[in-house]
């Protein structure tokens, strides 16, 4: 998983789009000004013409900003060089080999592959929202941030296939579900109510050496730290006249991670609550409907019991290990 690529591009695109913020809440407001009787005296066509064309991010008929793309396209290199050198000194640089085919259906119980089908996806809404910025449509949008975190992460499996760990079919296969995840929420009302959830906490595993001279446990493969979280948003299921009963932005959460990893491992499965963040959060521009978008990939802190192994452990609040 390549957490840290995450956290560079939302963090640098985070100014970016704050910027235009404020033009974002304008494009609202002429939404409903649009839709007002008292349009005046102002010719209808020009008026509707002009208003239109702040109803989008940085669109102007759906003219990509070349400017905001070559932002866009610096910020990919630079986080993504960083992170091909992070992982080169963490996993091949002592490690290659001719490029093979290798599968591993049984380390980390099948956490790891979770782990690739969650972060495509999770790159794939950076990058959509932010080709969405620079002036794609939402749909155009969808498809190149889907495309664009599969390249990324097919490299990876590649730069893999030359060293010791081979080629790993599945978790490239993973990779593929998750940039699919990202489509099929765009196009499938049906998976609306679902989210794929993520929290983590250090393990005791974290830096230490790992199975192959010179490899180091990073933050990508400290999977005993992961717990992945199936999101449900209840009030979307519900019959509507349930609906005024249970709170919009509270959803319940299936919680499921790997512990003892190196030495017993076991399965572990949650039972919590969990915050639809497009509620949480006010949709009154496009910046913040990003953000909310983007930020429900991630599990915060909220009450849950441990439902397995052993006897049902409860928790005031849980975030991860």
């Amino acid at each position: 998983m390549k957490f840290i690529v995450r956290v560079i591009l939302f963090t640098s695109l985070f100014s970016c789009w704050s910027e235009v913020d404020e033009c974002f809440a304008q494009s609202d407001s002429a939404k409903t000004i649009l839709s007002a009787d008292h349009v005046g005296d102002a010719p209808t066509d020009t008026l509707t013409s002009s208003l239109m064309m702040m109803m989008q991010p940085g669109d102007n008929h759906h003219e990509v900003d070349k400017g905001r793309l070559a932002i866009i396209g610096g910020t990919m290199i630079a986080a993504m060089g960083t992170i091909a050198i992070y992982q080169s000194n963490g996993y091949w640089k002592d490690n290659r080999a001719p490029f093979h085919f290798r599968e591993d259906l049984t380390y980390s119980l099948w956490v790891d592959k979770v782990a690739h089908f969650w972060d495509t996806a999770l790159l794939g809404i950076i990058l959509a929202k932010s080709f969405e910025w620079a002036g794609m449509d939402e749909g155009e949008a969808v498809w190149w941030g889907a495309g664009s975190s599969l390249l990324f992460n097919t490299y990876t499996e590649v730069q893999d296939g030359l060293s010791l760990w081979g080629f790993d079919r599945v978790d490239w296969l993973a990779d593929v579900g998750g940039a699919g995840w990202l489509v099929g929420k765009h196009y499938w009302p049906a998976m609306e109510p679902f989210d794929l959830k993520w929290s983590y906490i250090p393990s005791q595993n974290l830096d230490k050496a790992g199975a192959f001279a010179g490899q180091r446990h990073l933050i990508f493969d400290d999977y005993e730290g992961f717990t992945f979280w199936l999101s449900i948003k209840v009030n979307s299921l519900l019959p509507e006249n349930a609906k005024p009963y249970w709170p919009d932005f509270l959803a319940i959460a299936v919680g499921y991670g790997a512990r003892d990893i190196l030495l017993d491992p076991h399965q572990v499965w949650y039972l919590s609550f969990d915050w639809d963040m497009e509620k949480v959060i006010p949709q009154d521009t496009w910046f913040l409907r990003a953000l909310s978008q983007t930020l429900n990939y991630i599990h915060f802190p909220a009450p849950a019991v441990r439902i397995a192994p052993g006897r049902p452990i409860w928790y005031g609040i849980y975030f991860g290990n």
